[in-house]
């Protein structure tokens, strides 16, 4: 198994250091913004020569797609404040997520419209908080079988990559944050955690269940109710 280092590497693509990637990728977004708008683009920059190009069709949506940005570093929020439309955040507890949609707010904002927020996070929902972190314990169990792969993979990670850094803060199940995000429990206290991140700002939720489908479920059936109902008494 190869990590996405040795991946590049095996095709001969070259892979920029960390902070280098943001300024590509702060680039390219100019470039194909302005491509999906309509217009035509002529653009000299570190990393881009063009010369009168154009789309056509352009872009259904205007003036552009929305632009969805992650990325724990400072370079990632400071692109987020430049050109992106909503910051997916790896997940993590409450306290931490709010710190986070504090520090990207507080960035100078290029774009007329604010920064929206959205949040990966693994739910573990059963009928009491003593069942789900029994199934939490199960997953932990099965996850740490699988602990070679991690390490395996690990060796083509980006060291200066900082949600690596915050999965070794936030043990957890699931990808990208996965169960550190606190959505495990009961329904009620999985209700109250969904709507306490709502309150702290996050608007769209890109939700993990095993099994799946059985979990997503379970979660549209006793989950979001609550949720609709927490909402309501706000």
């Amino acid at each position: 198994m190869l990590g996405l280092n040795q991946k590049w590497s095996a095709l001969n693509i070259p892979f920029p250091p960390h902070d280098e990637r943001y300024r590509y990728s702060g680039e390219w977004l100019r470039v194909v913004k302005s491509l999906w708008s309509g217009q035509r683009v002529n653009f000299q920059g570190e990393y881009f020569k063009i010369e009168d190009l154009s789309f056509r069709p352009t872009s259904i949506a205007q003036p552009h797609p929305p632009i969805y940005l992650g990325g724990a570093s400072d370079p990632a929020q400071i692109l987020v404040a430049e050109q992106a439309d909503i910051y997916f955040i790896n997940g993590q507890p409450i306290q931490d997520v709010r710190k986070v949609i504090k520090q990207v707010l507080s960035r100078p904002r290029t774009l007329t419209k604010p920064v929206r927020f959205g949040l990966s996070a693994f739910v573990i929902a059963r009928s009491t908080d003593a069942e789900a972190q029994a199934e939490l314990e199960r997953l932990m169990a099965l996850q740490k079988q699988e602990e070679h792969l991690k390490l395996s993979v690990a060796k083509g990670v980006d060291p200066e990559a900082m949600m690596f850094q915050l999965f070794a803060k936030n043990p957890a199940v699931g990808g990208n944050g996965g169960t550190a995000a606190g959505l495990v429990g009961s329904y009620d206290t999985v209700a109250t955690g969904v709507a306490d991140f709502v309150d702290a700002g996050i608007e769209t939720f890109m939700l993990q269940f095993n099994p799946f489908a059985q979990e997503m479920t379970r979660f549209a059936q006793e989950i979001m109710p609550r949720v609709r109902s927490l909402e309501l008494v706000a």
